[in-house]
């Protein structure tokens, strides 16, 4: 029998599995270095993708309160003769403060005058119509109180759009909420400019910047249009709206869901001005409260008007509905120092 001593070098292979060993080990500690740090990475880009996501949701959480914690718009009361508004500033609202005011002129003078000589545009078919005015109208939604004020408005660039001022007069804070199938979610507007007042016969409208995302499609401002001209109203009636199922989905929260767009023909049946001046399109193309601000085309696609205010006579059963003319809409766009495209060519139907 060998005995070995304990101070003899072991052998050559116990030697090669130790240091195989202690290899191993350090690549083992390598890998999992590696784990960890793409782990911390991956935590970080989580981290931030959440804080986005958190972000995004907050404001969605902050439109979708403002439309559940406000009450729908109440019936107007019409009285025999009375002139009525569409969508009056609500009683104790705060007046919204929309920046520097620009005014167009309310007389003849100061408006550009429609140029009958280019080769006239031919009229739309009635779908393509529809399609323009679908991708270029929304709702506009207006939080007044704790009451929700709705009208309508048109895009004429790819984030600034056209109402009547006394549509967004009652917004607590100088900001609207904007609505269509097109655009697919509500989307923030912010008001840029108004005129000076929105009273019945005087300049009425508001510049809104749509603050996320850019138009579906815009209108160009049209000629002046003539008498017995076929005319179309595109707008959010709340007498249609309100018995609209997707309306009552946005209400209650729904971003995704819009109300859809009413259309109205009619033709125009007389050419007025106000006591200032102002020129007015008197129309038979059906609109009600709601319908303020919203566009008025004729056959080629061009707005001649603004739906602004009817004429109502409970005794004759009769209402009229009132248009500010185009040619108004662009005085008031340039003073504003924004540029709108116009087309001043004749409609051939």
């Amino acid at each position: 029998m060998s005995v070995v001593s304990a101070d003899r070098p072991a052998p050559a292979g116990r030697r090669a599995a130790v240091v195989a060993s202690i290899l191993l080990l350090l690549a083992l500690l390598g890998v999992l270095a590696w784990i960890l740090l793409e782990r911390s990475a991956a935590d970080g880009r989580r981290s931030a993708e959440a804080a986005v996501l958190a972000a995004l949701k907050q404001r969605e959480q902050a439109i979708t309160q403002d439309l559940v914690a406000i009450k729908p718009p109440e019936p107007p009361v019409c009285k025999p003769g009375e002139v009525l508004r569409e969508m009056p500033a609500r009683p104790g609202a705060a007046a919204v403060s929309p920046g520097p005011v620009a005014e167009a002129s309310p007389g003849p003078a100061g408006l550009p005058v429609a140029d009958a000589t280019g080769e006239p545009v031919a009229a739309l078919s009635k779908k393509a119509l529809a399609d323009r005015l679908e991708r270029a109208t929304v709702l506009v939604l207006v939080v007044a109180g704790n009451k929700l004020g709705m009208g309508t408005g048109f895009f004429i660039s790819e984030n600034l759009l056209i109402t009547n001022r006394h549509v967004i007069e009652g917004s607590n804070d100088g900001r609207v909420h904007l609505a269509s199938r097109q655009l697919a979610s509500v989307r923030p507007g912010t008001i840029v400019r108004a005129t000076r007042s929105s009273g019945v016969g005087s300049p009425d409208f508001a510049l809104v910047r749509m603050d996320s995302g850019t138009a579906p499609g815009t209108l160009e401002i049209g000629p002046q249009i003539a008498k017995l001209a076929d005319v179309i109203a595109a707008g959010y009636p709340g007498i249609v709206v309100e018995n609209d199922p997707s309306f009552g989905r946005l209400v209650r929260g729904d971003l995704s869901a819009a109300p859809d767009l009413n259309l109205t023909q009619g033709a125009v049946q007389s050419l007025q001005s106000s006591g200032s001046g102002l020129p007015l399109i008197v129309h038979t193309a059906a609109i009600a409260k709601g319908n303020s601000g919203g566009p008025l085309i004729d056959a080629c696609g061009r707005v001649v008007g603004v739906n602004t205010f009817i004429g109502v006579d409970a005794s004759q059963s009769a209402k009229t509905q009132y248009a500010i003319s185009g040619r108004v809409v662009t005085a008031f766009v340039q003073a504003t120092g924004t540029s709108v495209r116009v087309d001043l060519r004749p409609c051939k139907a």
